[in-house]
């Protein structure tokens, strides 16, 4: 059984080594095939390569627009040079018809005013009333001072000899009250006696007094008296001088509301020749802005006329310029948006993919061709 074993095994054990020999020629084959394919795939590559290398480049598209930049061919057109001087004077004829329009051509009517005349009529009149007062005043004290002097013995002796018609019995009357112990009065005849004592001194007082009224009212009667004439005819001439000074000022008020009359007319007449000038102006300014819309016309004319020759040229079909017109301002005015930094009133950019700046040669198109005298006087008529 060992052998039987053995044979078997044997048989299987030598069996094995000639089944490797076709499983490496396999590989052999496989890997060159491999190679073969990995080298015509670079072949093909490397073909491939040389091919896209040489390859001519692809014809660029031709353009069918132009663009122009518009600016510019404004600024290179002959007749700009007279644009920028109609501007200039259309800048300076509005700057001149705003100052002439900024004057106000109102005039105020005339007022004068009558108080600083009636002040001064009545402060003069106070200063001669014064005066003239003072005057009589002094001359009325001198006369009252005289006729005092003149009658002050007069007075004296009068009061003296009412003193002397009341001294004895007053004197009596004294002397018994002196003595009333020694003459045993009694007190009914004390107090009678006081009565009369002080009835006597009123008596004698009051005369005395009406006496001194009736020299005072003599003195000032005098005095009065001896200024009447003089005070009589200074009232009478200061009436005059009043009348005289109220004249006076009403000519100066009169003299001084023609003054006004006079500046106001000629106020009234320098508003009326600025208001004139203003018209003109206006007129100025009209005609002024009509030249620069035509010469504006007459240049965008010129550069579209070049650039439609410059567009068959280059079998354009569009120009466009840059900046381009923007819709917006040809609205009407309350509908057109307010201009400003980022909303320009009436040009905008041009956006463009594929078109050819052909600026320059409109620029030589209108150098070669400058306008005419003819077309310069039908711009300035227009």
């Amino acid at each position: 059984m060992a052998d039987a074993k053995a044979e078997i095994s044997t048989p299987n054990h030598a069996a094995k080594p000639p089944e490797k020999k076709p499983r490496s020629k396999r590989a052999i084959v496989l890997g060159a095939l491999v190679c073969i394919a990995v080298l015509c795939c670079g072949a093909l590559l490397m073909k491939g390569i040389l091919n896209r290398d040489a390859a001519p480049a692809a014809k660029p598209t031709e353009s069918t627009t132009g663009v122009v930049r518009l600016q510019e061919l404004v600024q290179a057109h002959p007749e700009y040079e007279r644009l920028q001087t109609l501007m200039a004077e259309r800048a300076e004829l509005k700057s001149r018809l705003k100052q002439s329009l900024d004057v106000p051509l109102t005039v105020q009517p005339v007022a004068v005013d009558s108080k600083p005349f009636d002040d001064s009529v009545w402060q003069k009149n106070a200063q001669d009333v014064i005066g003239r007062r003072f005057e009589l005043e002094r001359a009325q004290k001198k006369a009252a001072a005289d006729y005092k002097a003149a009658t002050e013995a007069d007075y004296k002796a009068q009061s003296n000899a009412i003193n002397e018609e009341y001294l004895n019995a007053i004197l009596n009357i004294k002397i018994k009250l002196d003595n009333r112990e020694a003459m045993r009065l009694t007190d009914d005849v004390i107090a009678k006696l006081n009565a009369d004592l002080d009835e006597l001194e009123a008596e004698r007082g009051g005369r005395q007094i009406a006496l001194y009224r009736q020299w005072q009212a003599e003195i000032q009667a005098y005095a009065e008296q001896s200024v009447a004439k003089e005070f009589a005819t200074s009232r009478a001439d200061m009436e005059q001088l009043k009348n005289q000074r109220e004249a006076e000022a009403a000519k100066a008020q009169s003299e001084a509301q023609q003054r006004d009359i006079t500046a106001i007319t000629a106020r009234m007449n320098e508003s009326a020749a600025k208001q004139q000038q203003a018209v003109a102006t206006q007129t100025m300014l009209h005609e002024n802005e009509q030249q620069i819309l035509a010469l504006e016309s007459k240049i965008l004319n010129d550069i579209a006329s070049k650039a439609a020759k410059v567009a068959i040229l280059h079998h354009f079909t569009l120009i466009v310029c840059d900046p381009a017109r923007s819709l917006t301002s040809l609205l009407p005015d309350g509908l057109r948006p307010a201009a400003g930094p980022d909303v320009p009133e009436r040009y905008v950019k041009t956006v463009s993919v594929n078109a050819t700046d052909v600026t320059d040669e409109v620029k030589d198109e209108l150098a070669a061709d400058p306008p005419t005298p003819a077309d310069d006087a039908a711009t300035k008529n227009s």
